[in-house]
């Protein structure tokens, strides 16, 4: 089975599946790559895979792990080629491939023609294609790609999977709650489940006893963390509520946030709006429109904010973040000061009385 890394491939859960699958008929031998984003589940997969491959009590024989240290791409073929003396199947874990060099010829080699029982598994997020042993140990094996979810069914997938999660923690989650943690956290897997662990202790032997945790639950347990003070911030900026943005850009600063990260994303919701405004003044549909500004999170506030602010207004907010940033390189100028006036700027109540 061929496993895409086009960029319009499955996401991150569903290859998981489809790896657990396959798990059960074995692991074909050779080279095995583990790309992507989403490292929950490629962490998952990983390990899936290695337990397969080196059962119980057999680690200390039939698997090494390299990669702490500089290594020549013919030196890590050739421990995945020898044989162990205690055991039949060899199995080579490269779990970083920054000190990984050399010729890639090695691992097409190896890739074309494995040995019947060596597994090289290397675990690699960031593969640049542009680098000749990078695209080699995309394409010299099996390349598995787990990405996060681009639409909206791979999302409805991972909400179900969030409640799934809170459910092997013993708690029920509204669906309000689930939807919040989306928002707050992306479709970051392992920050979710960092909340979740959070919750269950806050809940104690009490959790999913009582009725399912709301939104104002999970609201309260992360307030006035960096985590949620930046998507306040981006939605106050979405709903052009300055009081709400400049503290939540206070929030943000006195947690020690980088202010080029907050300018970043601030930058990220103005595109959305931008892209939004313009594609509904074309006459495309809702989902359309929600679809191409990636809004899945914050749809209903997308939708209220893009009555809010004028076409000339969002046209006009790339260059103040321009601005703002280069502002950011003065060493004269305070950062947070600079930040705070770009909120409040950028929210401040329309001259039209919007």
């Amino acid at each position: 089975m061929a496993f895409a890394s086009r960029v319009e491939g499955p996401w991150g859960g569903a290859v998981l599946r489809t790896t657990l699958a396959r798990l059960g008929g074995g692991w074909p031998p050779g080279l095995t790559v583990l790309t992507g984003d989403d490292l929950y589940h490629l962490d998952q997969a990983l390990s899936a895979i290695l337990d397969r491959l080196v059962p119980e009590g057999t680690g200390d024989f039939g698997l090494s792990i390299v990669g702490d240290a500089p290594m020549s791409t013919g030196a890590l073929v050739g421990q995945a080629r020898s044989s162990g003396m205690f055991a039949s199947r060899r199995v080579v874990l490269l779990r970083d491939i920054a000190g990984l060099e050399g010729d890639p010829e090695p691992l097409s080699a190896y890739g074309n023609n494995p040995p019947q029982e060596s597994f090289l598994i290397v675990r690699a997020p960031r593969l640049d294609r542009k680098r000749k042993l990078h695209k080699a140990l995309a394409e010299a094996g099996l390349c598995l790609a787990f990405r996060p979810p681009a639409n909206d069914a791979a999302l409805k997938e991972l909400a179900v999977e969030i409640e799934a999660m809170a459910g092997a923690r013993g708690i029920r989650l509204e669906t309000s709650a689930v939807r919040l943690l989306l928002e707050v956290c992306g479709t970051d897997l392992s920050r979710i489940a960092s909340e979740l662990d959070k919750l269950a202790i806050w809940l104690g032997p009490e959790a999913g006893r009582g009725t399912p945790v709301d939104a104002a639950t999970i609201r309260g347990l992360v307030a006035g963390t960096g985590l949620l003070s930046g998507w306040e911030l981006a939605d106050a900026l979405t709903e052009r509520d300055a009081v709400q943005a400049i503290a939540a850009a206070r929030r943000l600063l006195d947690a020690g946030e980088e202010p080029i990260r907050i300018l970043g994303g601030l930058a990220s919701r103005a595109r959305s709006l931008l892209r939004a405004k313009a594609m509904t003044e074309a006459g495309a549909s809702p989902k359309q429109v929600l679809d191409a500004a990636r809004a899945w999170y914050f749809r209903e506030a997308l939708s209220k904010g893009l009555k809010r602010y004028t076409m000339d207004e969002l046209l006009a907010m790339p260059g103040r973040l321009l601005e703002t940033d280069r502002c950011f390189k003065s060493r004269s100028l305070d950062k947070g000061a600079v930040l705070e006036a770009l909120v409040s700027s950028l929210t401040a109540p329309s001259p039209e009385g919007r």
